[in-house]
């Protein structure tokens, strides 16, 4: 069955690739930070928690790897980025990745400017 998104749905989305610093405003003037760098992780790691129990595990990663790298590379390459990519990221050795694993890995990257799409004035 073929999935659609309202335009509603696309923009809430896109929200979160907004640089940081620009805020959007609900109708009582409270400022909504969809594009912080907490929001940033947040909104990434649950592209990757595909049950929405709050953990990444080995299969989660694989599956959302192989939607984005599955044609590019062999199942051993697949396998072997899974294994290395969890394995680096959990700190607690329980085999899956909580959301502040996933923030302490991400620590030194620039999420900020890597999901940010800046567009011409």
């Amino acid at each position: 069955p073929e999935k659609r998104i309202t335009f509603r749905e696309f923009a809430n989305v896109l929200a979160h690739f907004r640089p940081c610093g620009i805020s959007k405003h609900n109708t009582d003037n409270n400022q909504l930070q969809n594009n912080s760098r907490e929001e940033k992780l947040k909104f990434a790691f649950a592209m990757y928690d595909l049950n929405k129990n709050g953990y990444i595990t080995r299969h989660e990663f694989k599956v959302i790897l192989s939607m984005m790298l599955g044609a590019h590379i062999t199942p051993e390459q697949l396998d072997s980025i899974t294994d290395r990519t969890i394995t680096e990221g959990d700190y607690e050795r329980n085999g899956k990745i909580s959301f502040q694993e996933f923030c302490r890995a991400l620590e030194s990257i620039n999420i900020e400017e890597l999901m940010s799409i800046r567009f011409l004035d």
